[in-house]
């Protein structure tokens, strides 16, 4: 009948249509829930400055150690947080694999030491960590820190 034209090709050609947009809007949805979605690097250490981001960089690709002479500790969240993947990515331009990969191969060098990972991705846990650990640096979102911790370094998500 109709020359070229089979009834399967038919089919999954209205059967891709009719995915791809309810795909498309919630993919969209997605992106406008997380943008403005600002990051700080916080301690409780009130004697740690503020910091540049060139220096942020470096304490998180293992390079900067101390500040004010003084050893650092990292804490980080577990690989199955999105807050991870987007604060490595914003900060550094690096996905989990490829940060994972750099700091076991610091750390199998012996030229750096893998951050610790707490179990729960919460405030509190960080807060809890951070106070056993008074040298600890850690991120988190912006709406989620409380008053009084000291910002060192903001990661806005247009930077």
């Amino acid at each position: 009948m109709f020359k070229g034209l089979n009834l399967r090709s038919f089919c999954v050609t209205v059967l891709i249509i009719s995915i791809s947009a309810p795909l498309s809007a919630n993919a969209k949805e997605e992106i406008t829930e997380d943008e403005g979605r600002s990051f700080a690097v916080f301690s409780l250490n009130n004697d740690f400055p503020e910091l540049s981001k060139s220096k942020v960089r470096m304490i998180y690709k293992g390079k900067v150690k101390r500040i004010n002479k003084k050893n650092i500790n990292l804490v980080d969240l577990t690989d199955d947080d999105n807050d991870k993947a987007d604060f490595y990515d914003g900060l550094l331009g690096k996905s989990l694999s490829q940060m994972n990969g750099y700091r076991a191969s610091l750390a199998f060098s012996g030229k750096g030491n893998l951050p610790t990972t707490i179990s729960d991705n919460d405030i509190a846990s960080i807060l809890d960590w951070l106070e056993e650990n008074p040298n600890g640096i850690a991120y988190a979102t912006i709406k989620s820190l409380p008053e009084d911790v000291n910002v060192l370094f903001v990661l806005d998500p247009e930077e």
